[in-house]
């Protein structure tokens, strides 16, 4: 007797973007619980090196343990900031909110500083002109600033400095983005420029500038 091995009924091969969709769903449900579960140690380390910070400043000759308790407290605040930053970008979009492209972009700016240390690049930031405010979803937004930064210093070689900047003007206002030539759109930007389009907004990629443009509503 053969031995003849079927495939259950009713599954199908998954489709890889439905794969890769769920991949991501599941990764924002675990980073979110994982977030909160260090959060709560890392409040009571907190509270507990400020009771010892207190006793010691009691104590004759305690500079120099102070000293070293106030380094901790500083990589400990450091910590608690990249935790904070994990939990944005790992919460559920609650639809559209006013903003201001330069809020978005800032809210992200220390995880692309991140990226750029580990790449040994740098990155400079500024903005100028008055934002204007605008009802848009957090997170696609984010998104897009995301794709376009990182894209850009996916070409920058070690050592250069990509130029990062959000100018306000009448009615809208422009993220700029100056750095390597793209050799031609990759995944990240036609995703950034799917999703402006979806949020009322406008990708675009010249050369070595990526943009991304938002319509503003009240100042």
């Amino acid at each position: 007797m053969s031995d003849i091995r079927t495939e259950p009924p009713g599954l199908a091969v998954a489709d890889p973007l439905a794969v890769r969709a769920n991949k991501l769903e599941l990764l924002e449900r675990l980073a979110d619980a994982l977030a909160h579960e260090i959060k709560n140690p890392l409040h009571s380390m907190v509270i507990n090196l400020e009771v010892l910070k207190r006793r010691l400043s009691r104590l004759e000759g305690g500079d120099e343990v102070q000293r070293y308790a106030g380094v901790l407290g500083e990589e400990l605040d450091r910590v608690s900031r990249r935790i904070d930053l994990l939990l944005r970008l790992s919460r559920p979009d609650r639809g559209s909110e006013e903003t201001t492209l330069s809020e978005l972009v800032e809210e992200v700016m220390e995880l692309v500083q991140l990226e750029a240390r580990h790449r040994e690049a740098r990155v400079e930031y500024h903005t100028a002109g008055t934002m204007s405010r605008v009802t848009v979803g957090r997170q696609p937004a984010r998104q897009i600033v995301l794709n376009l930064v990182l894209d850009a210093l996916d070409a920058l070689p070690p050592g250069e400095t990509l130029h990062v900047s959000v100018r306000g003007e009448t009615g809208r206002s422009v993220l700029l983005i100056q750095g390597p030539a793209a050799e031609s759109a990759g995944e990240r930007t036609s995703v950034a420029a799917a999703l402006a389009e979806s949020v009322g907004g406008r990708v675009e990629v010249d050369a070595a500038e990526r943009s991304f443009t938002l319509p503003g509503g009240r100042i």
